[in-house]
Protein backbone atom coordinates (compact mmCIF):
# COMPACT_ATOMS: atom_id res chain seq x y z
CA UNK A 1 0.00 0.00 0.00
CA UNK A 2 2.78 2.33 0.73
CA UNK A 3 3.86 1.93 -3.04
CA UNK A 4 0.68 2.75 -4.00
CA UNK A 5 1.20 6.20 -1.66
CA UNK A 6 4.14 6.85 -3.58
CA UNK A 7 2.17 6.85 -7.25
CA UNK A 8 -0.37 8.93 -6.38
CA UNK A 9 2.03 11.49 -4.96
CA UNK A 10 4.29 11.33 -7.96
CA UNK A 11 0.71 11.93 -9.72
CA UNK A 12 0.29 14.94 -7.82
CA UNK A 13 3.51 16.51 -8.46
CA UNK A 14 3.37 16.05 -12.10
CA UNK A 15 0.01 17.37 -12.21
CA UNK A 16 1.37 20.33 -10.53
CA UNK A 17 4.07 20.53 -13.58
CA UNK A 18 1.50 20.73 -16.05
CA UNK A 19 -0.75 22.95 -14.20
CA UNK A 20 2.63 25.34 -13.96
CA UNK A 21 2.76 25.45 -17.81
CA UNK A 22 -0.95 26.71 -18.25
CA UNK A 23 -2.10 30.29 -18.68
CA UNK A 24 -5.78 29.36 -17.09
CA UNK A 25 -6.87 32.83 -18.38
CA UNK A 26 -7.06 31.60 -21.88
CA UNK A 27 -8.63 28.04 -21.19
CA UNK A 28 -12.56 27.51 -20.81
CA UNK A 29 -13.27 23.92 -19.89
CA UNK A 30 -17.09 23.90 -17.85
CA UNK A 31 -20.06 26.31 -17.19
CA UNK A 32 -21.25 26.06 -13.61
CA UNK A 33 -23.71 23.44 -13.26
CA UNK A 34 -22.57 21.48 -15.62
CA UNK A 35 -23.92 18.09 -14.59
CA UNK A 36 -22.68 15.01 -15.84
CA UNK A 37 -23.93 10.81 -15.40
CA UNK A 38 -22.52 7.82 -16.00
CA UNK A 39 -22.13 4.09 -14.84
CA UNK A 40 -18.66 2.97 -14.01
CA UNK A 41 -16.29 -0.20 -13.42
CA UNK A 42 -13.48 -1.44 -12.33
CA UNK A 43 -11.09 -3.20 -9.62
CA UNK A 44 -10.60 -3.17 -6.12
CA UNK A 45 -7.48 -4.22 -4.16
CA UNK A 46 -8.50 -4.60 -0.30
CA UNK A 47 -6.48 -6.20 3.04
CA UNK A 48 -6.74 -5.99 6.47
CA UNK A 49 -3.45 -4.40 8.36
CA UNK A 50 -1.79 -5.42 11.52
CA UNK A 51 -3.11 -9.47 11.38
CA UNK A 52 -1.25 -10.32 8.17
CA UNK A 53 -2.94 -12.49 5.16
CA UNK A 54 -3.28 -11.70 1.69
CA UNK A 55 -5.41 -8.65 -0.50
CA UNK A 56 -8.96 -9.42 -2.02
CA UNK A 57 -8.77 -8.27 -5.36
CA UNK A 58 -12.24 -8.19 -7.43
CA UNK A 59 -14.44 -5.90 -9.45
CA UNK A 60 -16.53 -2.92 -8.74
CA UNK A 61 -19.47 -1.15 -10.47
CA UNK A 62 -21.61 1.27 -9.97
CA UNK A 63 -22.79 5.08 -11.42
CA UNK A 64 -22.03 8.79 -10.72
CA UNK A 65 -23.45 12.37 -11.03
CA UNK A 66 -20.56 14.93 -11.29
CA UNK A 67 -21.72 18.93 -11.02
CA UNK A 68 -19.61 21.72 -11.97
CA UNK A 69 -19.64 24.67 -9.44
CA UNK A 70 -16.96 26.59 -11.04
CA UNK A 71 -14.65 26.03 -14.77
CA UNK A 72 -12.42 23.87 -12.11
CA UNK A 73 -14.24 22.99 -9.23
CA UNK A 74 -16.91 20.04 -8.96
CA UNK A 75 -18.37 17.41 -7.16
CA UNK A 76 -18.83 13.63 -7.36
CA UNK A 77 -21.32 11.74 -5.66
CA UNK A 78 -21.25 8.15 -6.39
CA UNK A 79 -22.50 4.57 -5.62
CA UNK A 80 -20.50 1.44 -6.50
CA UNK A 81 -20.45 -1.81 -4.90
CA UNK A 82 -17.41 -3.30 -3.62
CA UNK A 83 -16.44 -6.30 -2.45
CA UNK A 84 -13.39 -6.51 0.28
CA UNK A 85 -11.85 -8.74 2.72
CA UNK A 86 -8.59 -10.24 3.42
CA UNK A 87 -7.42 -14.01 2.81
CA UNK A 88 -5.40 -16.47 4.74
CA UNK A 89 -5.19 -14.72 7.69
CA UNK A 90 -4.28 -16.40 11.19
CA UNK A 91 -4.91 -15.56 14.53
CA UNK A 92 -3.32 -15.56 18.22
CA UNK A 93 -6.43 -16.05 20.69
CA UNK A 94 -6.55 -16.33 24.38
CA UNK A 95 -9.05 -18.86 25.04
CA UNK A 96 -11.27 -19.74 28.57
CA UNK A 97 -11.91 -23.32 29.32
CA UNK A 98 -12.87 -25.09 32.56
CA UNK A 99 -11.16 -27.31 34.41
CA UNK A 100 -12.59 -31.00 36.01
CA UNK A 101 -13.16 -28.58 39.37
CA UNK A 102 -15.06 -25.88 37.43
CA UNK A 103 -11.86 -23.46 37.95
CA UNK A 104 -11.50 -21.22 34.46
CA UNK A 105 -8.12 -21.61 32.56
CA UNK A 106 -6.67 -19.74 29.78
CA UNK A 107 -4.53 -21.09 26.67
CA UNK A 108 -3.41 -19.59 24.16
CA UNK A 109 -4.51 -20.72 20.39
CA UNK A 110 -2.88 -20.14 17.16
CA UNK A 111 -5.92 -20.94 14.72
CA UNK A 112 -6.87 -20.36 11.27
CA UNK A 113 -6.70 -19.73 8.12
CA UNK A 114 -9.79 -17.35 7.70
CA UNK A 115 -11.51 -15.74 5.18
CA UNK A 116 -13.17 -12.85 5.43
CA UNK A 117 -15.49 -11.74 2.62
CA UNK A 118 -17.26 -8.12 2.85
CA UNK A 119 -19.61 -6.76 0.59
CA UNK A 120 -20.79 -2.85 0.79
CA UNK A 121 -22.98 -0.19 -1.06
CA UNK A 122 -20.71 2.69 -0.92
CA UNK A 123 -21.78 5.92 -1.05
CA UNK A 124 -18.40 8.57 -1.84
CA UNK A 125 -18.51 12.06 -2.13
CA UNK A 126 -16.38 13.89 -3.97
CA UNK A 127 -14.35 17.34 -4.23
CA UNK A 128 -12.62 17.81 -7.73
CA UNK A 129 -10.13 20.47 -9.03
CA UNK A 130 -9.06 20.32 -12.45
CA UNK A 131 -5.68 21.72 -13.43
CA UNK A 132 -6.43 20.64 -17.07
CA UNK A 133 -9.35 19.63 -19.29
CA UNK A 134 -8.05 16.44 -18.67
CA UNK A 135 -6.72 16.13 -15.57
CA UNK A 136 -7.58 16.12 -11.74
CA UNK A 137 -7.31 15.60 -8.01
CA UNK A 138 -10.04 14.93 -5.75
CA UNK A 139 -10.42 13.89 -1.90
CA UNK A 140 -13.47 13.96 0.14
CA UNK A 141 -15.55 11.20 2.15
CA UNK A 142 -16.54 7.34 1.56
CA UNK A 143 -19.03 5.59 3.70
CA UNK A 144 -19.80 2.04 3.34
CA UNK A 145 -22.87 -0.05 4.81
CA UNK A 146 -22.38 -3.64 4.37
CA UNK A 147 -24.98 -6.12 2.22
CA UNK A 148 -22.59 -9.42 3.35
CA UNK A 149 -19.69 -10.01 6.10
CA UNK A 150 -18.99 -13.43 6.50
CA UNK A 151 -15.86 -15.02 7.99
CA UNK A 152 -14.94 -18.55 6.87
CA UNK A 153 -12.55 -21.49 8.06
CA UNK A 154 -12.49 -24.55 6.61
CA UNK A 155 -15.66 -23.89 4.66
CA UNK A 156 -18.03 -23.47 7.27
CA UNK A 157 -19.37 -19.48 7.01
CA UNK A 158 -20.18 -17.29 10.18
CA UNK A 159 -21.97 -14.11 9.83
CA UNK A 160 -19.35 -11.51 11.16
CA UNK A 161 -21.58 -8.27 10.26
CA UNK A 162 -22.78 -7.18 13.69
CA UNK A 163 -19.09 -7.65 15.12
CA UNK A 164 -17.95 -4.84 12.07
CA UNK A 165 -18.25 -1.13 12.17
CA UNK A 166 -19.62 0.28 8.83
CA UNK A 167 -16.55 1.61 6.16
CA UNK A 168 -15.35 5.17 6.71
CA UNK A 169 -12.81 6.51 4.81
CA UNK A 170 -11.38 9.22 3.07
CA UNK A 171 -10.59 9.05 -1.01
CA UNK A 172 -8.06 10.67 -2.02
CA UNK A 173 -6.76 10.28 -5.98
CA UNK A 174 -6.55 11.48 -9.42
CA UNK A 175 -8.35 11.40 -12.44
CA UNK A 176 -7.77 11.42 -15.67
CA UNK A 177 -10.53 12.05 -19.01
CA UNK A 178 -11.36 12.41 -21.93
CA UNK A 179 -14.79 13.90 -23.89
CA UNK A 180 -16.87 10.81 -22.92
CA UNK A 181 -14.03 8.60 -20.53
CA UNK A 182 -13.27 8.88 -17.06
CA UNK A 183 -10.52 6.98 -15.55
CA UNK A 184 -9.64 7.23 -11.75
CA UNK A 185 -7.24 5.33 -9.32
CA UNK A 186 -8.20 6.51 -5.84
CA UNK A 187 -6.71 5.34 -2.42
CA UNK A 188 -9.01 5.15 0.47
CA UNK A 189 -7.61 6.29 3.70
CA UNK A 190 -9.52 4.68 6.76
CA UNK A 191 -11.06 6.21 9.50
CA UNK A 192 -12.42 3.27 11.68
CA UNK A 193 -11.47 -0.04 13.24
CA UNK A 194 -12.79 -2.99 11.65
CA UNK A 195 -13.33 -4.07 15.01
CA UNK A 196 -17.14 -2.92 16.77
CA UNK A 197 -15.39 -3.67 20.19
CA UNK A 198 -16.93 -4.81 23.22
CA UNK A 199 -18.95 -7.79 21.33
CA UNK A 200 -18.39 -11.07 22.06
CA UNK A 201 -17.58 -13.67 19.09
CA UNK A 202 -18.08 -16.24 21.76
CA UNK A 203 -18.59 -15.38 25.00
CA UNK A 204 -18.15 -19.01 26.40
CA UNK A 205 -14.66 -18.78 25.59
CA UNK A 206 -14.14 -15.12 26.89
CA UNK A 207 -13.90 -14.27 23.19
CA UNK A 208 -14.30 -10.99 21.92
CA UNK A 209 -13.72 -9.60 18.43
CA UNK A 210 -10.98 -7.36 19.33
CA UNK A 211 -9.18 -10.32 20.69
CA UNK A 212 -9.69 -11.46 17.22
CA UNK A 213 -8.74 -8.47 14.93
CA UNK A 214 -7.73 -5.93 17.38
CA UNK A 215 -6.99 -2.13 16.09
CA UNK A 216 -6.72 -3.89 12.30
CA UNK A 217 -8.19 -1.10 10.09
CA UNK A 218 -8.63 -1.90 5.86
CA UNK A 219 -6.76 -0.54 3.05
CA UNK A 220 -8.50 0.09 -0.13
CA UNK A 221 -7.21 1.15 -3.68
CA UNK A 222 -10.07 1.20 -6.46
CA UNK A 223 -9.45 1.71 -10.37
CA UNK A 224 -11.94 2.45 -12.37
CA UNK A 225 -13.26 3.63 -15.57
CA UNK A 226 -16.42 5.88 -16.41
CA UNK A 227 -18.76 6.57 -19.24
CA UNK A 228 -19.35 10.67 -18.63
CA UNK A 229 -23.31 11.27 -20.26
CA UNK A 230 -23.82 15.49 -19.99
CA UNK A 231 -27.36 16.00 -18.88
CA UNK A 232 -27.29 19.44 -18.66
Amino acid sequence: MKKLLVVIALGLISISTIHAQVDPNKIHWHDPFDIYVGPKIGATYSQFTKVGGDPVIFGTAGGFVEVFFTDRFGMNVEMMYTHQGGKGIYHDVRMRTYAEDGSQVYQDVHSGPYDYDLDYINTIYKLKYYFTKQISVFSGFHFGTFINAKSVFQGEKTNFRKYLHRQAAIPIGVSFETEKLMIEACYNFPLRQLANKNQWVNEEKGIKVEDILGNAKQNLFMLTVGYKIKVF
